[in-house]
């Protein structure tokens, strides 16, 4: 998801992490069940915790700013006041990149959280860290049931058997729309575009009236048109049976989603901007003065956005919100998750790892979650959540923030609309945003922009499985 930019690491960065993946073990080979299958989980020790005396002391590396921050402040001092075992302290970073790179830093400098937050598309570069103890292993001596979560972030953190992270701060994407717009282009203003074809219809009409679309760069949205339409992007089941080793997506959906994309751009019916740098919130900017009709954007950004909105300064927006618009409304789908999960060490001790597990548990919570979800616009992991007060009121009075709990709780739950696990996931996704770029901007035909991305992907996929000795 688009929670961060998706910039490649630093030099500095990347030899780090080369450093850190070479530790490895060669011994986990490409297509054989990653370490820490569920039939050998290490220990998770919660008799070290229940039998000390006096409080333990645990940091939590977290990646929240603003309104996210806040929240999370409350939640964690609401922990910290509910019993005397543990006490946390968050350590705030600049962002999922920032935290990423300092904790590879991390493994060679021996400075490393108990408990970190980490985004979705680093899961199997951490799972090739060797650096966590699976929660699976806390899941199973707590005896902690997961039947109340929702099924598809559940899914999205647990890779060949084994539940690595839970899943806390989750988003979607989701339409952003000026009703009034939609009025003036003679469209429905109750009834935005359900599906990219319809979405491309609708942008001509915006067009036409003065407005149009906003279109970020983002590479994740080829992979929810692809889960919408239940089709893979990467092998292996994406990557979860066993580890992911080229590309899935060189076929007819992929070429139709990237061709209605390109009619989009160069009719100048949708005007794209960067998903990083100044102009990164040009789509959403230009919702407020008028420039565009729609766009598609992280749920994640709603809490904003309705803020922005509440001071009166875009008095010409009347904002709508819609689920993404899906591939095709006769193929049964489903959308990703996108976000972030939450980890623990395994280079603490075990009083540590107990006294994380108990943290990262109150995190996910009925109340907890309902309580992230109403300050931020995050959807609630549980289902208990969703019927709690907290989160009946927000849904009663902003029902848009219940378009994106729908999304992830509706269609069909398969290893497509998961999510994809990729090892290095920044640079795949790199791959197919200069295959889109070189679409809209070189002339180049859409079936022979998704061939040249899926053999981009592949070798990427390639050189980094090549670099642990898995391939």
């Amino acid at each position: 998801m688009r929670t961060t930019p998706l910039f490649r690491l630093t030099g500095a960065a990347l030899f780090v992490a080369s450093a850190a993946l070479a530790s490895l073990s060669a011994a986990a080979v490409a297509g054989a069940p990653a370490a820490g299958a569920a039939s050998k989980l290490p220990a998770c020790n919660l008799k070290a915790l229940a039998n000390h005396k006096g409080a333990v002391d645990i940091t939590f590396w977290e990646s929240a700013s603003e309104a996210n921050l806040t929240t999370l402040q409350s939640i964690t001092n609401a922990f910290n006041s509910s019993q005397s075992q543990v006490h946390v302290t968050l350590v705030t970073q600049a962002g999922y990149d920032d935290t990423w790179q300092k904790y590879l830093a991390g493994l060679t400098n021996g400075q490393l959280p108990d408990a970190v937050q980490l985004e979705d598309q680093r899961t199997q570069a951490a799972i090739d860290t060797q650096s966590f103890l699976p929660v699976q292993s806390c899941m199973n001596a707590a005896k902690y049931s997961t039947s109340d979560y929702l099924p598809r972030p559940l899914a999205y953190w647990k890779v060949n058997g084994v539940q690595w992270a839970l899943p806390f701060a989750v988003s979607a994407p989701i339409l952003y729309y000026n009703q009034s717009a939609f009025t003036k282009a003679g469209l429905n203003a109750a009834d935005p575009p359900t599906t990219l074809p319809q979405m491309v219809s609708d942008a001509k009409a915006l067009k036409a009236s003065g407005s149009g679309m906003g279109l970020v760069l983002d590479p994740w949205h080829l992979e929810t048109w692809l889960a919408s339409a239940n089709q893979l992007f990467v092998n292996n089941s994406n990557g979860r049976s066993t580890r992911a080793t080229a590309g899935a997506f060189d076929n007819k959906t992929a070429v139709s989603i990237f061709s209605q994309l390109k009619q989009l751009v160069t009719s100048g019916d949708a005007t794209t901007n960067p998903s990083t740098g100044p102009d990164q919130y040009d789509n959403l900017l230009g919702i407020g003065s008028g420039k565009y009709g729609m766009t598609i954007e992280t749920s994640a950004a709603l809490g904003t956005v309705t803020q922005l909105l509440a001071g009166g300064q875009y008095a010409n927006v009347k904002l709508g919100i819609g689920p993404f618009p899906v591939y095709s409304s006769s193929v049964q789908g489903g959308i990703e998750p996108g976000g972030s999960g939450v980890y623990i060490s395994n280079k603490v001790p075990a009083i540590d790892q107990a006294a994380s597990w108990e943290y990262l548990s109150y995190l996910c919570n009925t109340q907890s979650q309902a309580t992230w979800a109403a300050g931020t616009g995050y959807i609630p992991v549980r289902k208990s959540s969703s019927q709690t007060a907290t989160v009946q009121h927000l849904w009663a009075t902003d029902p848009g923030y219940k378009v994106a709990y729908n999304e992830i709780n509706n269609g069909v739950n398969s290893p497509a609309t998961s999510g994809s696990v990729i090892g290095p996931y920044a640079d795949v996704r790199t791959d197919v945003l200069n295959a889109e770029i070189s679409m809209y901007t070189g002339g180049v035909s859409p079936s022979s922009a998704v061939k040249n991305a899926q053999s981009n992907v592949d070798s990427t996929i390639s050189d980094y499985n090549s670099r642990l000795g898995t391939s």
